[in-house]
């Protein structure tokens, strides 16, 4: 009968213990859920800055990297049994147990890492036994679950180190300006005893005390060694050091999608620290002209990786905290090669094609030039190297508003959201908005796939699709770049060996109030934008003046150069006209050769040459019909519209007009001998207003191939008076309708209707 009783007690004490171990792994192991600090480090590993926990801490996100030299201390101090127990120490917890009670009080801790561990995931609850002996429990479920290096991980990661700092990470930092797995003996005993007391043993306070923990325990692990003498005497961390703010606004970008997150950087550290101080500088002139902002972005665009990344000026005294590398401003001139090298790719423009440089009104927009002066005739790659507004409005409208803006939508410039008609024209003179990050980075990708074609030391694959060009026409684009006359600051650069090619272009938004420049090496894009954050404008706000002279400052710290070739081995080679930079027709007298991009022609030939049939002593026009057939001579002109030729032979002193008709025989199509320069088509226009309110005179405009003629000028039937060689007309008009009628002395007769606003 006793056998079965014993079986029976012997089952239910191995199910009340297998009850009991049930039970126990029911306990949740021990977890964190503090919230980390968001840090931003080089490419080197360099801390650039950093964005304290939600609850007010530094704790660094944990690497889980910290040198044997800490561990070795840390045991020493903590837990020289560590490897060894379960979780707790029975011989340090009857020990201090003993030594409480003879005391009166808690002297004695006896807690492993373990049990610290776990305390510290608890919040550091108030000491007492019950509270041990729970913490005890807890230690031995956290070994079950983690190992050895786990828990020391979890330690090092969540040990208090005084004030607000938490975590090895954020200690070695924070007062040793270092990273845990590069802590000297010195440091890491230092961190070792620290968490024992960290709100009495502070860096800063009783570091007296905190020097005596830190040599008793070098003493104890090294012995009387020379490495203890030599750890003993470096000096004890006077305060924390400050966390930098080398890159706050691209820390801000980063921390809305990667909050509380260690995030790893291309940034070169040395490079960012440069462009700083370059800022700085370049901001205490500017600031003499109340222009406060400014950001820089620079990209290695071979390896697609951000080398700088500045959002402002830091001793801008208003919104230095607002990101001007992600602002959206209005783009200025900065878009214009966008245009340029869409037009070669479909091949309606060619590098050095004349293209018409004249006032213009569409639909009441007035673009004009920023000197206020216009060429008549200029060529493409002049009309982008002086940033000519004319030109490009003219191409624009060739090209298509709509075309551009989906390309513009696909480089991607995320701040053009309207439809074509809510831009217009404008859209290549700074009617849209953009990004410096944006256009930076569409310029990089340009000089990405171009180096893919031509840096026969650049064997990385890009993705045709990376940007809507070929290769051949960014080379052209930039080729035509690296033309622009450099600002006043780098007069003379060409004679020094130290001096950098540099394909680059400025933008100014109307009104002055965004400067922009964009450069390119056969590595680097470096982008810039200065301005008021507010909008202000400020007079010599542009790109030239406030912009280049930074952004070339700033290459000037990159070891590099501009070297790609003007065209590529996808160009073909073509025979222009030399003046006018069309394919040549048949009566070009000059033609030149080039390479362009491989693509069928859609320009036409030259439109300029035309044979004129002359009189037989050469001064004449003359028409088939009225003049004897052996007496007539041809020679070639380069004939232009009249408009176009009323300013080209202003700058162009050796031009040769077409001669007058000879007498009696017969005219011209009015439109091939005079032209309204204003108005130019029927338009709406208003009245302008003096600076003292007052009402001004309308001026009107004429150009005649011939300005020895006479022109007559009516409105409205009344006859408002004759002009020769200057044809303008000042009129005093109200609102109204009306009709201008102007006629020549020859009967040649334009007529224009307008609205006065």
């Amino acid at each position: 009968m006793k056998k079965p009783v014993r079986h029976r007690k012997l089952k239910i004490t191995l199910l009340v213990l297998a009850g009991l171990f049930l039970a126990f792994l029911c306990i949740p192991v021990p977890k964190f859920d503090k919230p980390y600090s968001t840090i931003l480090t080089a490419r080197d590993g360099e801390l650039l800055g950093a964005k304290i926990a939600d609850d007010g801490q530094w704790r660094f996100p944990a690497t889980n990297k910290y040198s044997q030299k800490y561990v070795d201390c840390l045991l020493e101090y903590e837990d020289r049994w560590f490897y060894y127990h379960p979780g707790f120490n029975p011989i340090s917890f009857v020990k201090a147990l003993i030594d409480n009670i003879k005391a009166g009080e808690v002297v004695r801790g006896g807690s492993t890492l373990s049990m610290q561990v776990v305390r510290m995931s608890r919040d550091n609850p108030p000491r007492t036994y019950g509270e041990k002996l729970l913490e005890v429990a807890l230690a031995l479920r956290l070994e079950l679950h983690y190992s050895k290096k786990e828990i020391l991980d979890l330690y090092a990661a969540n040990a208090p180190f005084g004030g607000n700092v938490v975590g090895i990470d954020a200690a070695a930092w924070r007062y040793f300006h270092t990273t845990p797995d590069d802590l000297s003996w010195s440091e890491a005993a230092t961190l070792a005893v620290l968490p024992n007391a960290p709100s009495l043993i502070h860096p800063g306070r009783s570091r007296e005390r905190l020097e005596q923990k830190r040599n008793t325990l070098l003493q104890r692990v090294l012995g009387s060694t020379e490495d203890a003498e030599l750890a003993m005497m470096e000096d004890i961390p006077d305060r924390p050091f400050e966390i930098p703010m080398l890159a706050y606004h691209y820390l801000a970008e980063k921390d809305n999608k990667h909050h509380g997150e260690h995030i790893k950087t291309t940034i070169d550290a040395n490079l960012q620290q440069s462009v700083i101080d370059i800022m700085k500088r370049h901001h205490d002139l500017n600031v003499l002209n109340s222009i406060d902002n400014a950001a820089v972005y620079v990209v290695d665009y071979l390896n697609d990786e951000i080398l700088a990344y500045v959002g402002n000026n830091w001793d801008a005294d208003d919104a230095r905290m607002v990101d001007m590398v992600q602002a959206q401003r209005s783009t200025g001139s900065i878009l214009k090669p966008f245009l340029f090298a869409a037009m070669l790719d479909e091949g309606t423009l060619l590098p050095q094609m004349v293209v018409p440089d004249v006032p213009m009104s569409i639909s009441g927009f007035t673009p004009k030039n920023y000197s206020g002066e216009y060429w008549g005739a200029v060529t493409a790659d002049k009309a982008l190297q002086n940033s000519l507004n004319a030109p490009f409005v003219h191409l624009l409208r060739e090209y298509g508003q709509p075309r551009f803006l989906t390309l513009l939508k696909n480089l991607p410039l995320r701040g053009v959201v309207f439809d074509s008609e809510h831009y217009g024209l404008s859209l290549i003179v700074g009617g849209a908005e953009a990004s410096l990050f944006d256009i930076t980075n569409a310029y990089a990708k340009m000089g990405r796939k171009l180096a893919s074609y031509a840096n026969e030391n650049y064997d990385v694959v890009v993705d045709d699709g990376i940007t809507p060009y070929s290769a051949e026409a960014i080379a052209e684009t930039f080729h035509v770049m690296l033309g622009l006359t450099r600002p006043m600051s780098q007069i003379g650069w060409g004679g020094f060996n130290s001096s950098r090619q540099v394909a680059w272009k400025t933008g100014t938004s109307y009104g002055f109030k965004d400067a922009w420049a964009v450069g390119l090496t056969d590595r680097y894009a470096v982008g810039v934008w200065v301005g008021n954050s507010d909008g202000e404008g400020r007079p010599g706000l542009t790109g030239v003046g406030a912009a280049a002279p930074l952004m070339f400052d700033v290459i000037g710290k990159l070891n590099d150069n501009y070297t790609y070739p003007g065209n590529t081995s996808e160009s073909v080679e073509i025979e222009v006209c030399a003046e006018s930079g069309y394919p040549k027709s048949e009566y070009c007298p000059h033609t030149k050769k080039i390479r362009v991009v491989d693509v069928e022609n859609q320009t036409g030939v030259c439109p300029y040459h035309k044979k004129v049939f002359l009189d037989e002593s050469r001064q004449y026009r003359v028409k088939s019909d009225c003049y004897p057939v052996d007496q007539k001579r041809f020679e070639v002109f380069y004939v232009l519209p009249p408009v176009m030729e009323w300013f080209y032979k202003k700058h162009s002193p050796l031009f040769r007009p077409l001669p007058a008709f000879y007498p009696g025989c017969g005219a011209s199509h009015p439109d091939d001998v005079m032209a309204f320069v204003y108005p130019k088509g029927d338009a709406s226009i208003s009245i302008p207003i003096g600076i003292r309110g007052d009402r001004q005179q309308v001026v009107f405009e004429i150009a005649h191939r011939n300005p020895q003629k006479t022109i007559f000028w009516s409105l409205n039937d009344k006859f408002l008076g004759e002009t020769r060689l200057n044809h303008q007309m000042p009129i005093d008009v109200e609102r109204g309708n009306y009709e201008l009628r102007c006629v020549d002395e020859d009967g040649i007769e334009l007529m224009r209707k307008i609205v006065v606003q």
